[in-house]
């Protein structure tokens, strides 16, 4: 099922970009989402091209009935964000892989990284997400892109408080 989600940031592109791979904002995300658990590593530098893996433990208790059979009481969400090197003007463009752990869901999709102006920038995601459950599947998807749409738009709840913490 095709999810699209447009986020908006309240950092520069290139500040959006350091934001990703800093530990600080992977703590932010833990608290945001209320996880459990949250970690990520970074291969490369955000000045140029870069990948984080970031690994999130979450409580099930938001997600739709029809999910929950699936998921138990908590879930492992591991998230794969590849991003380019920056063009002059700071954009980037990535990938993004989602897999729900021990579970036949995930997403792929694109990124692009924009500068909206001095101080804000967008991040465009357009995605696939799978569930490859005989029978359910296409009901599983349609249950999730709520949740995930969620998942992805507290996002922006994250980077505003990353500003916030790292302007001081």
């Amino acid at each position: 099922m095709k999810l699209r989600e447009t986020l908006n940031l309240p950092l520069s592109a290139r500040a959006a970009a350091a934001m990703y791979a800093d530990q600080e904002y992977t703590a932010i995300r833990k608290e945001t989402l209320s996880a459990d658990r949250a970690e990520s590593t970074v291969e490369g530098d955000p000045v140029g091209a870069f990948t984080v893996r970031t690994e999130l433990a979450m409580p099930t208790d938001r997600v739709p009935d029809i999910v929950r059979p699936f998921v138990g009481s908590s879930v492992t969400i591991r998230e794969e964000q590849a991003w380019s090197a920056p063009a002059p003007d700071g954009s980037r463009t990535g990938t993004m892989k989602l897999e729900v752990a021990g579970t036949p869901a995930g997403m792929t999709g694109t990124l692009r990284l924009t500068p909206a102006g001095e101080m804000t920038s967008s991040v465009q995601i357009s995605g696939d997400l799978v569930a490859k459950v005989p029978l359910l599947g296409s009901r599983l998807e349609k249950a999730a892109v709520p949740y995930v749409s969620k998942v992805l738009r507290a996002e922006e709840k994250s980077a505003a408080t990353y500003g916030a913490r790292t302007s001081d």
